[in-house]
Parts: C-alpha cells; structure tokens; sequence
C-alpha cells in the first residue's frame, strides 16, 4: 500500500507541475486574433531605436522666444513719441509754428503745447509734468536753488511795448508816466501832456497781466521798481487777451510783446533818458536801445536730448528762427 501511494503521489506532483508549465508558457505567447488589435501602433521596435539619433535638448532662450507672453516688449514702428510744453504766452507763438513745421517733417512726433504763463511753464518743468517749459523772465535765484538741474536755453529776443488804444491822441509816453499810471498815481489822460480821449471822460482803465505771467514779472521789476501794481489793474492771461481789451476800450492802457503789436492799438515810443524817443520796434530791440527788453527762453530738467534735444536745436537753426522772426521777434545770434 506504501508503494502504491508514493507513485501516486509521484503522478500528481507531476501533473501539477506540468500545468503549471504549460500556463507560464501561454502567458508569454504572442496575441493573435481579435488580441493583436489592441497593440499600439506608433511603438517603435526595441531593436529600431538604436538607429533614431538622439534629440539636441532645447535652449532656454529659444524657449523663450517661443512664448509669447515672454517675448521682451519693444515699441512698434512708427509709434509717435510725445513732447510736452507749457508756459508763457509770449514765448507761445515761436514754439507752436515751430512744433507745426518740425511735425511736418517728422510725422513720428506728437508735440503738446499749452500756455498759463512763465510761472505755470516754470513750475510745471520743475515737477517734471512736462519736457520743455516757456519763461519770458529770468529764472530766479531761488527757482534756480530749487531745481538745480535747469537748463535754460535763449530761442529769441523780445521787447514789451505799451499800448493804448487808437483814439488816444498821446504821442509818446516816459517811463515815469508809465509807473504812475500803473501804481494808481495818474488816473486821467489830461494829466499828461498831449494825452486825451475825445468823447470820454478821460478816465485812465488800466490794463496788465496776471501773476503767473513772466511778461508781468518782467515790467513790474524793470517798470515799477518791484512795487504792486494798483488794485484796479485789469489782470488778463494772456497777451492777446490785453490787445483785445484795449483795442475796445478808448481810455485803456496795456503791455503786450512787441510780436502782438497790431493795427488794432497804438504802441507807444517812450521817451528815455530825456533825449530821444525810442520805438517798440524790432531794430531797438536788437540794439537794446530800448529800455523794455528782454530775451525769450525754453528750459529743460538737464541738457536736452532725444526729440527733446532735436526739437530745441530746430527752433535754434535757420529755419528755427526765421520763424522767429516771421513772428515778429528778434533772432538770437
């Protein structure tokens, strides 16, 4: 019985053995059929991938470039590049013909222009709001303390002429008489000699700037000796604002520069050093003979440059200040 037993056990381990095998070998077989579909069809034979070459590994700089939110920012071509300037009313016109005709030939500029008067230019280049700023007075020594890094650039020449307007029978006017009236001291028109307003009562309207203005800074200093005006000065922003009124008004007396004398008033000649009469004119400006003048300037933070620079040299150049002259100015140089 222990012989028949240990051969059956014999036979048994044996079998099992034998489907074991058979099992792990019907694993491993290749799929044939329906099966084969589900092979993918893009692997690459292990043997094919010794003959792909190996792929270079990317830069980052070209990673870079090729997205585009990282692509470095650059302004497209043609892209106008602004220059702003603000300031007096007299330097103005200059700046504005000259900004028309440097647009004309280069059409990448956009040039800003505004006026309010020297103080506005002065205050505004100092905060850096604008590039250029338009004075028609000297900088002051505590403007200069303040912003120590203006540079203030002549563009042209100018004189202030006093005017009245044309139904004035006055020939001439002395600087004396010109400080009395503006310090409220002469009221009437009779109480100078020749002077008068037929069909009025002769009463004196004075006219002037307001306090912004380099103009009025200008004739108070050289004019009034630095006194305040009187309280019945008329304050206007503007030159053509004061060449308006007194072309209207037959008693009225104002200051304007030379370049917006017209037709519509009288510019007085003064008489000065109790010798000779001089004429606002472009000639005794240039000569300095008369006693109102005064230079024009354009003021940057630093020495110019780029279109700020450029634009300052053009109104300098021939072309520049011949339209300084055209509008009725005297050229520097």
């Amino acid at each position: 019985m222990n012989a028949n037993r240990s051969s059956i056990l014999i036979v048994a381990v044996s079998l099992i053995a034998l489907v074991m095998f058979a099992m792990a070998a019907g694993c491993t077989a290749p799929r044939t059929g329906a099966e084969a579909k589900t092979v993918d069809p893009t692997a690459v034979p292990a043997a094919a991938m010794d003959q792909i070459p190996a792929a270079a590994p990317a830069s980052p700089e070209a990673t870079v470039a090729e997205t585009p939110a990282e692509k470095p920012l650059s302004a497209p071509t043609g892209q106008k590049q602004t220059l702003r300037i603000s300031g007096s009313t007299t330097v103005l016109p200059i700046v504005q013909k000259a900004a028309d005709q440097y647009m004309a030939s280069h059409p990448d500029a956009d040039i800003q222009i505004s006026g309010g008067g020297s103080g506005v230019g002065i205050q505004a280049i100092g905060a850096k709001t604008v590039d250029i700023g338009m004075s028609s007075r000297d900088i002051t020594s505590a403007e200069m303390t303040k912003y120590p890094s203006f540079v203030v650039t002549t563009v042209a020449q100018d004189g202030i002429a006093v005017v009245v307007n044309p139904a004035n029978t006055i020939d001439y006017i002395t600087l004396d008489q010109i400080k009395n009236i503006y310090l409220g001291k002469t009221t009437k028109w009779t109480e100078i000699t020749g002077a008068g307003v037929p069909g009025t009562n002769n009463q004196i309207v004075v006219i002037g700037r307001d306090s912004a203005s380099g103009t009025r800074a200008f004739f108070d200093e050289h004019l009034l000796a630095k006194k305040t005006p009187t309280a019945k000065m008329l304050e206007k922003n503007s030159n053509g604002a004061v060449l308006q009124t007194v072309a209207q008004t037959p008693g009225s007396i104002g200051y304007v520069s030379i370049g917006f004398v017209s037709k519509d008033v009288t510019a007085l000649p003064i008489w000065y050093n109790a010798d000779k009469v001089i004429a606002p004119n472009l000639e005794n400006v240039k000569s300095r003979d008369y006693p109102v003048s005064r230079n024009l300037y354009v003021i940057t933070n630093g020495q110019p440059s780029g279109l700020t620079g450029d634009f300052i040299t053009y109104i300098l150049s021939a072309d520049g200040q011949k339209i300084v002259a055209d509008e009725g100015y005297v050229t520097v140089g």
